[in-house]
């Protein structure tokens, strides 16, 4: 593939990333760092063991500002947004994804198809 159309794949799939983040800020009323932010708790919640098993591991306050390096009162202010937006449950262990919907759209744009 020559740059010329790697540079317009990637110009594409850009525009579909700033598409969907603008349909979520459009949609759930956050900005574009609260997006951000929901995405990098479920990266954080949504883990695999050793033997390959799936399971949801809640992300404390800390934990996710270290990751997305991000002061941790905005991080929590952020988080309290998206809790009334409905978007993400607090829990005695820290905060997890709700909108499982949501977070799966903006996975699937993240992860490139492979082709």
């Amino acid at each position: 593939m020559s740059e010329k159309n790697e540079l317009a794949t990637l110009a594409r799939y850009a525009a579909k990333i700033f598409k969907l983040l603008g349909s979520m800020r459009g949609h759930h009323g956050i900005d574009f760092d609260e997006v951000l932010i929901f995405f990098a708790l479920g990266r954080l919640n949504f883990d695999q063991s050793p033997g390959n098993l799936m399971f949801l591991k809640p992300a404390n306050i800390v934990s996710l500002s270290d990751f997305m390096e991000i002061p941790r009162e905005t991080l929590r202010r952020k988080l309290l947004r998206l809790e009334e937006k409905d978007m993400v449950q607090r829990t005695s262990y820290g905060f997890v994804v709700k909108d499982l919907e949501s977070w799966k759209r903006i996975a699937e744009i993240a992860v490139p198809a492979e082709g």
